[in-house]
């Protein structure tokens, strides 16, 4: 039993109104709650009458613990629950459904039943400025949240309408009769949501013999974290307090974290203004270190400080409060994960100590855990922070539940990924093995891909393949066959998903490595058992239809499910965790990491069609901004007071482009934001061990016996396996190393032309391995903002030489897509715009005055020549071609980026190049017959220049067919030369990395071995 101070002593002693303990972080709230909940039973109650209530589900299991521990025997049907399992447990009792017992609506559940509604409802339900919205799913969760805040206020659908109706707000009307359909429907359904069910227990409490009742079944309230309490809970616990039972609430106002979810302002003094409540400040702290209650101080003093609590006294002195900015996310966790296993390997500290926090859930913690453990750093995330669908075990069972209702024969993609699944298991190499001996016995069927397709739908593909890999297709082929027999039978989702996971080996395999203590296979265990929940609730569906009904309400969920199974994380590692979910949680040591402008705080509720934080218990706020900087400063301070020792914020330095700057709450903490450059220099892991073996070895000015030495224990690394049989140090194997291998393809046979323009030339010669990965491999990412920028530039360029459109009309067209350019920050956005306009003057007033003759515009070609007994198809277009007042035909390249180049630069630019060479090889006679004069080809920077764009030229192939100092090689000028070195990189079929230029912004650097900062992929 823990020693109680004075203070907490005082707040936990028997009471017999209501009592309000406000204490700051870590000054032992929960623990005056155990401790009152104990001295009540030891009077002589017993812990089935006294209610004690807490956020959730997984505090309520921890206070449980702790309450029991104090009392010397054991205790049955203890009552420490969330508020709303009381709600529900009184509901029950004393108004049960006519039909079946009421069930609480998960919010998943309430938001795909929200959506269901809404797509039978006719357009006309609602106004004409929201139908355009009322189809997508933000619009269902404005309505679910707008429905939450009408109940938390104890409002009906009929005053809510009335509001909107004396306001003149028709969204507001239209959603209030909603909500009375949403209301019907969940009557008849006996299901609930969270607001709904306080609502109507608010309305039993007036029943008299419900009263009685209660009076008779408790002898005590306790309130954990009253804080998070809406106003229509702080309206219960006042209800209940009203029936002369002793209420007593503990809390701290700057803690408050729910606010998104309707969580009161107000609250912790809503209950110390009752009649005869008493407040009682807890100030003594038993968690953080003098520099984090320091830090906690900073942030406290520009928080709201009515009904606050005071700043709590540290618990120990000393303590490390840290703020540091890094390059970009690769190197903040580069550091974060050098600093943890610091503190594990030098300081003694255990994993379990340690926690990182994000802001963010699904935007952040899967890349957050998944470059930590890349690091050699163990995490832990739980399982409720992912929505069931994305979970990896789900996503298989869905996908392979969809092909049951399609039939059983999949696609070439979802093959692939049914083959490399848990119910399969075959890699990338064992299905390249596959396709290419089904592609040796059915040529005339297809290519390897759609035959791996195919085999799963008609197994007999693989007759005569007597390999382990085959073996296992055939396996997976018959399985989906089965399923889709059963869908067609009509039978129910959850057998049909039964046979699917139950059909495999699958099962057994998380079973044993959930006994070795493996936490992905429990979390893949949790959140299959979530899904046979879901399909057991859901067995009036049948068949195929029933199937594609499941799969979209499960796939609708876009909220984590609160399976109620993973209350706490038991792991061994790191937890990796939302700032939200930290709430009554402690660590040694914190790293609270992505402190970003936009997103920490985050500051975008504007512009909502539903704005729940408009509707007040008087009428609606007009619409507007509401400031969410407070909500914001708020959970950062819960982050921050996590720690009980060391604390470690950090962000990242935007730069021009990037809209993330470091957030202002860097500066709140009272200690210097240090600025910090470049990746750690070691990382204590052992892939880091490896790395300085493997450049030891690899050093050239290195002594001999230190590289042998050094070969010596890769050797011995190499040689280490798990239990499992795996090499515990793969990358100590020389095997594996980049460059140590033979190249993959050999020198390729050319058939036909060879196809070059003039941008793809420039990649190839500046890095082949950039051009084969962008244009073979079509691995590139979709493009930017910036991209899509000069997409639009080019369109109006266009479509001002067609359609003669002076600037002012070119801006006009412009304002009518700039809404839709994706911007990574409002500022961004503008900064842009502004130098977009004076890029439009700029091209208006050349395309005005530009001597000569345009010919057209985006101006196609295609011409074929022989280079190094090569036949070569040049093909492409052109922005702007011109006829010069001498006749010569010019070729104008519009260049929307800020940065120009120099005459020297562009003497041997190669997309210049071919441009020349396709005007002198008649590519443009189309436009121009028999024109083979070259003019000189510029190109046109539209932002750079005064009240004309900067325009770089290159010198005619006419006038200087080589380059200065050499003689062309394979043709009559330096473009031959270039062609030609180009169609031998592809006839070798070597793709070498080259560091360039184009490396700053390439998007396959972070695997290139040409960097020192490149790693393997």
């Amino acid at each position: 039993m823990p020693t109680l101070t004075p203070e907490q002593t005082s707040a936990a002693r028997g009471w017999s109104g209501v009592r309000v303990a406000v204490g700051g972080p870590g000054t032992g709230k929960s623990v005056v709650v155990a401790a009152a909940a104990a001295q009540r039973v030891r009077a002589g109650s017993s812990l089935d009458r006294v209610v004690v209530l807490a956020q959730s589900r997984a505090a309520a299991q921890t206070l449980r613990r702790q309450i029991s521990r104090q009392l010397p025997g054991a205790q049955t049907a203890a009552s420490v629950t969330t508020i709303h399992g009381l709600a529900l447990g009184l509901l029950q009792r004393y108004w049960p459904h006519e039909d079946s017992a009421w069930r609480l609506l998960r919010a998943p559940e309430q938001e795909t039943r929200i959506r269901e509604l809404l797509e039978g409802l006719p357009a006309e339900f609602w106004p004409e400025e929201a139908r355009a919205a009322a189809g997508t799913r933000a619009f269902a969760r404005q309505l679910r949240e707008v429905l939450a805040r009408v109940r938390q206020l104890s409002l009906d659908p009929s005053t809510v309408e009335a509001m909107a109706t004396h306001d003149g707000d028709d969204v507001f009307a239209a959603a209030a009769r909603f909500i009375e359909l949403y209301l019907t429907v969940g009557d008849f359904s006996a299901t609930l949501d969270y607001a709904e069910l306080i609502y109507r227990c608010r309305l039993l409490l007036t029943e008299p013999e419900v009263a009685d009742g209660i009076r008779a079944a408790f002898d005590a309230v306790i309130v954990d974290d009253a804080h998070e309490s809406d106003h229509a809970q702080v309206g219960l616990l006042s209800d209940l307090a009203g029936l002369g039972l002793p209420l007593l609430a503990v809390g701290d106002p700057h803690q408050r974290v729910g606010g998104y979810r309707g969580a009161s302002a107000t609250a912790i003094a809503d209950l110390g203004s009752l009649p005869g409540a008493e407040v009682i400040p807890l100030g003594g702290g038993h968690r953080g270190s003098s520099a984090v209650v320091d830090a906690l101080a900073h942030l406290s003093a520009r928080l709201d400080g009515r009904g606050a609590a005071p700043v709590p006294a540290p618990a120990a002195g000393g303590g490390v409060v840290a703020a540091g900015v890094f390059d970009d996310e690769s190197a903040e966790l580069a550091h974060v994960a050098a600093e943890l296993r610091e503190a594990v390997a030098k300081e003694g500290a255990s994993w379990q100590d340690l926690v990182v926090i994000t802001r963010a859930g699904r935007g952040q913690l899967s890349a957050v855990a998944t470059e930590l453990i890349r690091l050699g750093v163990p995490v832990d995330v739980s399982g409720d922070e992912i929505a069931l669908a994305e979970q990896p075990a789900v996503a298989t069972l869905l996908l392979a539940l969809r092909i049951a209702a399609d039939g059983g024969a999949p696609e070439s993609d979802d093959a692939r990924l049914l083959l490399s699944s848990p119910l399969c298991g075959l890699d990338g190499v064992a299905q390249r093995q596959i396709g290419r001996a089904l592609l040796a016995r059915h040529r005339s069927l297809g290519n390897s891909a759609a035959l791996l397709g195919r085999c799963l739908a008609d197994p007999s593909l693989l007759d005569g393949m007597d390999s382990p890999e085959a073996e296992r297709a055939r396996a997976l082929a018959a399985l989906l066959e089965r399923a889709a027999t059963l869908t067609g039978s009509d039978a129910e989702v959850q057998e049909v998903l039964w046979h699917l996971w139950d059909g495999t080996e699958w099962p057994g395999q998380l079973r044993e490595q959930a006994l070795r203590g493996s936490r992905r296979a429990n979390a893949d265990l949790d959140a299959v058992v979530e899904l046979f929940e879901q399909a057991a609730r859901a067995d009036d569906l049948r068949g195929a239809s029933g199937i594609r009904t499941f799969l979209a309400e499960v796939s609708a969920q876009e909220i984590p499910a609160d399976t109620g199974r993973e209350l706490t994380v038991s792991g061994r590692g790191v937890r990796v965790l939302t700032a939200h979910r930290t709430r009554g949680l402690e660590w040694e040591r914190a790293w609270v990491i992505g402190v970003q402008e936009g997103l920490w705080p985050r500051l975008i509720r504007q512009g909502l069609l539903l704005d729940a934080d408009r509707l007040g218990p008087a009428g609606l706020a007009p619409p507007g901004q509401s400031s969410q900087l407070q909500a914001e400063r708020r959970l950062f301070y819960v982050a921050v007071s996590r720690a009980r020792r060391e604390v470690r914020v950090s962000a990242v330095q935007g730069v021009d482009g990037e809209g993330g700057r470091p957030s202002r709450f860097l500066g709140e903490l009272g200690v210097d934001v240090e600025r910090v450059n470049g990746r750690p220099s070691r990382l204590l892991s052992a892939a880091s061990l490896v790395g300085e073996l493997r450049r030891t070895v690899s050093d050239e000015e290195v002594s001999p016996g230190l590289r042998r030495a050094a070969a010596v224990r890769l050797a011995r690394l190499g040689s280490v396996t798990t239990p499992d049989g795996s090499r515990a140090f793969p990358g100590a194997l020389p095997e594996t190393w980049w460059g140590v291998a033979e190249p993959t393809a050999p020198a390729s046979d050319v058939a036909g032309p060879v196809r070059i323009t003039g941008s793809s030339l420039e990649t190839l010669l500046e890095c082949p391995r950039r051009w084969f990965l962008s244009r073979r491999a079509a691995a590139e990412s979709a493009r930017r903002s910036r991209a899509s920028v000069g997409d639009v530039v080019h369109l109006l360029a266009r479509a001002a030489a067609e359609e003669e459109l002076s600037a002012d009309e070119m801006r006009a067209r412009l304002d009518e897509v700039w809404e839709h350019i994706p911007f990574e920050a409002e500022w961004l956005s503008a900064s842009e715009r502004t130098e977009i306009d004076q890029a439009i003057d700029r091209f208006s007033r050349y395309h005005a005055t530009a001597p000569g003759e345009l010919l057209g515009v985006e101006v196609p070609f295609s011409v074929r020549t022989t280079i190094a007994e090569q036949e070569v198809e040049l093909v492409g277009s052109v922005d702007r071609l011109e006829r010069t007042l001498d006749g010569a035909l010019r070729v104008v390249d519009l260049k929307t980026g800020r940065s120009t180049l120099r005459p020297a630069d562009v003497a041997d630019h190669a997309q210049l190049g071919v441009y020349q060479l396709a005007v002198a090889l008649g590519g443009f006679d189309g436009i121009a017959e028999g024109e083979r004069r070259v003019a000189p080809p510029a190109l046109m920077f539209v932002r750079s220049g005064d009240a004309l764009p900067t325009m770089v030229a290159q010198p005619s192939i006419d006038d200087s067919p080589a380059l200065e100092g050499a003689e062309p090689q394979a043709g009559p000028t330096w473009v031959h030369d270039r062609i030609a070195q180009g169609v031998e990189v592809i006839r070798s079929g070597r793709f070498d990395a080259v560091e360039c230029g184009a490396c700053r912004f390439c998007q396959f650097a972070a695997s290139c071995p040409a960097r020192q900062d490149g790693r393997s992929s």
